[in-house]
């Protein structure tokens, strides 16, 4: 008579399914961003994330159950530790000014170009659509939570705020679209003192 597994050895294969499920969803977000929806197999993945084709499909039976997974895994990775290790200037304008760069630098990351890659393909794949639109409303709660925390709350509670954030925000994904066609340095982002100047407006005046 076989004996129930040890709470050891449960733990331990615990650990090995979150780490091959970490493997493949970080495949799969670099196979997204280098190859595009379309070209974004599971075969690729599988070979990219060295696992069987099997245990690819254990975890992850849909393709776009997986490719929404992965970039929604690496975004919140990114979320939570952009500027957690920052320490913020006491005088307003400088603030702004860093928070400002913060916010852009979301639209600099991996996972801004594979989200894109899901969004336009989500146009015309209903399923695709539906498993998209709320992890992205969750991802998107999460940036605006976090953006709130770099401005800090006195600036948050000017009343023009939140809808200035939004619209820095749409900017700012509007003007990093054009880098997929004319990439140049986005440190030197003609737009950055426009954003920088806009938050002021709203919070300062």
């Amino acid at each position: 008579m076989s004996s129930a597994p040890s709470e050891s050895s449960r733990r331990g294969e615990q650990e090995r399914s979150r780490a091959t499920r970490t493997k493949i969803l970080d495949a799969a977000v670099t196979v997204l961003v280098e190859h595009g929806y379309s070209n974004a197999t599971t075969v690729r993945i599988q070979e990219a994330a060295e696992v069987t084709r099997g245990r690819l499909l254990h975890h992850y039976p849909s393709r776009d159950a997986l490719l929404v997974a992965a970039v929604h895994h690496l975004a919140a990775q990114r979320v939570r530790n952009l500027g957690s290790d920052r320490e913020w200037p006491g005088d307003p304008v400088r603030r702004i000014a860093v928070a400002v760069d913060l916010m852009w630098l979301h639209f600099r990351q991996p996972y801004f170009w594979a989200s894109m890659e899901l969004w336009l393909a989500a146009r015309a794949h209903a399923e695709l659509r539906a498993e998209l639109l709320p992890l992205e409303r969750n991802l998107g709660g999460m940036i605006k939570e976090q953006t709130d925390r770099f401005f800090g709350s006195e600036l948050v509670s000017a009343p023009r705020y939140p809808r200035t954030r939004d619209l820095v925000y749409s900017s700012m994904r509007g003007i990093a679209l054009g880098y997929a066609i004319d990439p140049r340095d986005p440190d030197t982002e003609p737009y950055l003192p426009v954003w920088r100047a806009q938050i002021e407006d709203a919070v300062l005046s």
